[in-house]
């Protein structure tokens, strides 16, 4: 009987409903407000009968009756009125990589299963809140589309997806020359994703360009959109010594002398700079996740959360 594929490298649907627990044994919000793909329910700053109660606060010609505080108007002999925060569904996508680029790491987990894992914890988050839950899984050469729904049944669909993609990685043999998907993926989603969408987009970001630009550009004017890029050390610096590379097809001996090293080097970190400047210039929150350190701490770590 064939050995089981480390779950390192490929994931399976029970390790990523194993993640469930987690939304329960921490609060995922950081301590600051920001756009967060984790925060549920997001409330509005429209005023009236809601929901969420936020303050008590002296009546004014106009408040709704029903919303006086008897209690603190007796205590202060003034008449105060108690005021609502609204609470606004936000329907989340969750747009998945799942592409040659991100079956690879040269210690800890690959990018691609960090990526399912990423995908399974927010997506418990956000049903956990009531909220409509929707994505997209994309590989080279193919894109899964799940409409959001407000159950856990929808989730456990898009998580099935993941597993699906993850798992033919293991069993690639070349990968394509062109590697454009994620425009494809940007394109289709900025046409489906009108506005007041939570959208988190995780990759690496490896193939972004100007049409990716053009489309994430578009989606984050009417959405709160969030970037988890997945990176490497090794695509910072070089290792010591001769490593074999490949392609699935092809593979050179590439060594670690000072001036490949450097060039090496500033090449990955070009790239993520630029990809950095990118998600500043557009307010696009950006959670950094490295392969070489434990999934869980860095979540906490991000978060506020010892």
């Amino acid at each position: 009987m064939p050995s089981k594929t480390p779950p390192e490298i490929a994931i399976e649907l029970h390790d990523l409903t194993r993640l469930e627990h987690l939304v329960n044994d921490f609060n995922l919000l950081p301590k600051q407000a920001v756009h967060s793909a984790l925060s549920g329910k997001h409330a509005s700053k429209l005023r009236g009968r809601g929901l969420d109660f936020s303050e008590v606060r002296k009546y004014v010609h106009g408040d709704d009756i029903r919303n006086i505080d008897w209690k603190v108007t007796a205590r202060t002999k003034t008449t105060h009125t108690k005021v609502f925060n609204e609470e606004k569904e936000r329907p989340a996508y969750l747009i998945v990589d799942q592409s040659s680029s991100m079956f690879f790491a040269s210690e800890g987990s690959v990018k691609s299963v960090l990526a399912a894992q990423l995908a399974a914890i927010a997506g418990f988050k956000i049903i956990k809140s009531g909220d409509r839950i929707g994505g997209i899984v994309f590989d080279d050469e193919n894109i899964e589309n799940i409409k959001p729904k407000r159950s856990r049944k929808s989730l456990l669909h898009l998580l099935e997806e993941i597993v699906k993609k993850n798992q033919l990685l293991t069993e690639r043999k070349n990968i394509p020359e062109k590697q454009d998907m994620i425009n494809k993926v940007l394109f289709q989603a900025k046409n489906m994703i009108t506005h007041d969408y939570v959208v988190v987009l995780i990759s690496d970001f490896q193939h972004l360009e100007a049409h990716s630009h053009e489309y994430l550009s578009h989606i984050s004017r009417h959405n709160d959109v969030i970037a988890v890029m997945i990176n490497d050390p090794m695509e910072f610096e070089f290792p010591d010594g001769k490593i074999p590379i490949g392609d699935g097809q092809y593979q050179v001996m590439m060594d670690g002398k000072e001036k490949t090293k450097s060039e090496f080097g500033k090449e990955g970190q070009n790239l993520r700079n630029q990809n950095l400047d990118f998600f500043k210039k557009h307010r696009i929150p950006v959670m950094e996740i490295t392969t070489a350190e434990d999934l869980i701490s860095q979540i906490k770590t991000i978060f506020g959360r010892s």
